[in-house]
């Protein structure tokens, strides 16, 4: 009777090759999904490489944002409510609804790289440092390297684009997601070191200064005068270590207090006299200062600037 029994489940299990063949198209229905999810978060819509002798946009806005860098020529950009003249090299942010415009008078060529783009209010949130800036400080001069780059990242978001494959898509989407975080970075007053091509190589006692501080940032041994000056060469390590980082040590080490300050306040409810301990400050007022003068603002006044933001979204 048993014997029966267990001679019947087996002729009613599925096949090897069915089961595989199942677990295939879930597994291809799951990236699937993904990939549409990743699509709607983060979705360039177009790159535009234009050539002007003479031409005009005129003033206008859309309802999504939009990086133009001006590659070449000396036309007038409207940008922040008033006309200007950028140098060659300059990247713009006009974010959604921002009245904008481009004007090339005369026989001078002029070249922009525009990428249009929209995104959602999660992804805009992660980027708020970029987003909400004003509009005077969403124009900045690139260095060669950087404009390569940008122009570089279009032209591969171009080519995905074109494809018509689920995962093109996906490609172009995650491209977008590093050209934000690169332009996040540049236009950040403390970004780090920008390695464009890969070929720059890193001086050994930096990287290991580096390293200690990154290390020791949020230990009591970081706050003493000595924590820096323990190599008879500092002062030669600094000077190369702020050529290569754009940063003094001592600035990296505040900038990392200063950002994980912030982390502490929108994300806890932690005093501000519990966060001062918490990054080793022995007394709040130290920890209010170096805040206000990192910001601009207290700690308490930038907590309840960022939760009314938050509450607008």
């Amino acid at each position: 009777m048993s014997k029966k029994s267990n001679s019947s489940s087996e002729e009613k299990a599925p096949p090897k090759e069915e089961i595989k063949r199942e677990v295939k198209q879930e597994i291809a229905q799951a990236i699937q999904g993904r990939a549409k999810l990743i699509s709607e978060t983060l979705n360039p819509l177009c790159v535009v490489s234009r050539t002007t002798v003479p031409d005009t946009l005129g003033w206008h806005a859309h309802l999504h944002d939009e990086l133009c860098l001006v590659s070449d020529g000396m036309p007038i950009v409207g940008h922040a409510g008033s006309k200007v003249c950028p140098e060659p090299g300059t990247l713009f942010l006009f974010t959604e609804a921002e009245v904008h415009g481009v004007w090339n008078f005369g026989n001078v060529v002029a070249r922009l790289c525009s990428l249009e783009f929209r995104i959602s209010s999660e992804v805009r949130v992660e980027f708020r440092d970029l987003f909400e800036c004003s509009p005077e400080r969403r124009m900045l001069k690139l260095s060669a390297g950087q404009q390569h780059r940008f122009c570089n990242t279009c032209q591969k978001i171009a080519l995905e684009q074109s494809g018509a494959r689920p995962l093109h898509a996906t490609a172009a989407s995650v491209l977008l997601a590093l050209q934000l975080i690169d332009v996040s970075r540049w236009f950040s007053e403390h970004h780090k070191i920008d390695l464009v091509d890969g070929r720059e190589k890193l001086d050994p006692q930096c990287f290991e200064l580096w390293q200690k501080i990154h290390r020791h940032a949020f230990q009591s041994i970081s706050h003493g005068p000595m924590f820096l000056n323990l190599n008879p060469g500092y002062d030669s390590i600094r000077h190369r270590f702020r050529k290569l980082f754009g940063i003094s040590p001592r600035g990296m080490l505040v900038r990392l207090r200063m950002d994980r300050a912030k982390e502490l306040l929108l994300t806890s409810d932690l005093s501000v006299k519990e966060i001062a301990f918490e990054l080793c400050y022995l007394w709040q007022q130290d920890f209010t200062r170096a805040f206000r003068k990192c910001t601009g603002v207290s700690p308490g006044q930038w907590r309840m600037h960022s939760r009314e933001l938050d509450a607008h979204l």
